[in-house]
């Protein structure tokens, strides 16, 4: 009995160490948004190939390049692209993780009423047995007075 409660606590334990939070999941969602809302922005203001190549049609002028050296990425944004999309592979791998522990709650749920219902059994069979065992030991007590009365009346004699 000791090891069946020893192995729920230990599944709890470990159900506790691995199991994602509601606060994580909304963590993770807040930081996908962020990220997203970086490379939207990033997207937005670099300039396309189909960009230069209109460009590069026209005669620009002096305003015209003002105005594309105002929307052109520069290269502090294009140095983000390759860690934005790192960010967003791991985010999007955590993600997945997170959805597939969250996917486990209720078969872990499900677990822990079983385990629950059987420690239940459990104790219940140990009060049974302890009602057993106390009617035993008054039935011995009762003996052994009989046979001490029986004794001292026999000696008595």
């Amino acid at each position: 009995m000791e090891q069946l409660l020893q192995r729920i606590f230990d599944e709890l334990a470990f159900l506790r160490a691995n199991m994602a939070t509601k606060d994580d999941v909304a963590a993770l969602k807040d930081d996908i948004r962020a990220l997203e809302s970086r490379v939207s922005h990033i997207e937005q203001t670099m300039a396309t190939k189909d960009d230069i190549a209109s460009i590069e049609q026209r005669m620009a002028t002096k305003d015209d390049i003002i105005s594309i050296e105002q929307r052109m990425a520069t290269k502090e944004d294009v140095a983000l692209v390759p860690v934005i999309r790192e960010m967003v592979g791991q985010l999007m791998e955590r993600i997945t993780v997170v959805e597939l522990h969250v996917q486990e709650i209720p078969m872990m749920k499900q677990q822990i009423e079983q385990l629950s219902q059987q420690m239940q059994e459990g104790f219940e069979k140990l009060d049974r047995q302890e009602t057993v065992l106390q009617a035993l030991s008054l039935r011995s007590i009762q003996q052994a007075n009989d046979i001490h009365y029986l004794k001292t009346s026999m000696i008595s004699r």
